[in-house]
């Protein structure tokens, strides 16, 4: 059963003439009439009477009904796939690291919602797992996400490194480690961490290095936002180990203390994914466009 089957029979039982329905068609008289035998054969039931004016049959006028909402079923189908190419779909959805949601994308969003003034935009904080999670689910567009060995590739996945970052200790300004310029992780094992939950990238890291030193590691408190940390670490001793662009609000707290790591960690990666069939889209070629400049300019900042 195919799609020009139900134009032709719609086309038929509109004009109630093989031959007006052809010149509506745009096809000759025989294509309309093969075109209806094989849909009846398919069915397994006559669908129009031959007589001088083709009229429906019992299970024609039946089925005519259901053709119908067929037919308008297709089109309406097929003019979302052309507004989509044409960067009309309704909405477009970001899964983000934390840090990316705080700091990295309110500065671009304005200026993507400009251009397509129509379209709903929703960005949804979450780790770096479950941000792949829902992509890998089609669930969201765009995932933004901290790059590490654990990352699984898909086939379809197309991965843009966006800039590295260090990452460094942020602790109170009167804490007793302050007074030194770097830290070592002997240093840092003596005291109690704030830390990511378990599913983000920055949590698998530290934790990863603690155990490969052979350091005990003291995690406190589970948290999952740079300003949760923030406020947390300002009132304790605690300590947490943090990218730098999660780190741009507590560089103008006079409460709080940024410190070096001796050995450092390696740079933090940041990569946007997205599907190759998305990346055919305008507003998401669009908005990676955006992002690129966005990193651009953090990785001058770095």
């Amino acid at each position: 059963m195919r799609l020009d089957q139900f134009q032709s029979f719609l086309a038929v039982a509109e004009t109630g003439s093989f031959q007006a329905a052809a010149r509506r068609c745009g096809v000759t008289q025989p294509t309309i009439s093969r075109q209806i035998q094989a849909l009846e054969e398919s069915l397994g039931m006559q669908l129009v009477h031959r007589s001088n004016r083709a009229k429906l049959t019992v299970a024609g006028d039946l089925f005519l009904r259901r053709a119908h909402r067929i037919w308008q079923e297709w089109q309406a189908a097929n003019a979302e796939l052309k507004a989509m190419q044409n960067g009309q779909q309704q909405e477009l959805c970001i899964a983000a690291i934390h840090s990316i949601c705080r700091y990295f994308l309110p500065t671009l969003l304005p200026t993507f919602c400009q251009a397509f003034p129509q379209m709903q935009l929703r960005v949804t904080a979450l780790g770096s797992d479950r941000a792949l999670k829902v992509l890998q689910d089609s669930l969201v567009d765009l995932a933004i996400v901290m790059g590490d060995r654990h990352l699984l590739k898909q086939a379809e996945w197309v991965i843009e490194p966006l800039y590295s970052e260090p990452v460094q200790v942020l602790m109170a300004a009167e804490h007793p480690l302050a007074v030194n310029e770097t830290l070592t992780w002997q240093e840092l094992a003596r005291f109690p961490h704030v830390v990511f939950k378990d599913g983000y990238g920055m949590r698998r890291l530290v934790a990863e290095e603690f155990s490969r030193r052979g350091l005990p590691w003291q995690p406190a408190l589970e948290l999952n936002t740079p300003d949760a940390f923030i406020a947390v670490i300002r009132e304790s001793e605690m300590v947490a180990l943090l990218p730098r662009s999660a780190l741009k609000e507590a560089l103008r707290d006079p409460a709080l203390g940024i410190r070096d790591l001796s050995t450092p960690l390696p740079l933090r990666q940041v990569l946007a994914i997205t599907t190759r069939d998305r990346l055919t889209l305008p507003p998401v070629a669009q908005l990676l466009t955006l992002i690129r400049q966005q990193a651009a300019h953090e990785s001058s900042f770095s």
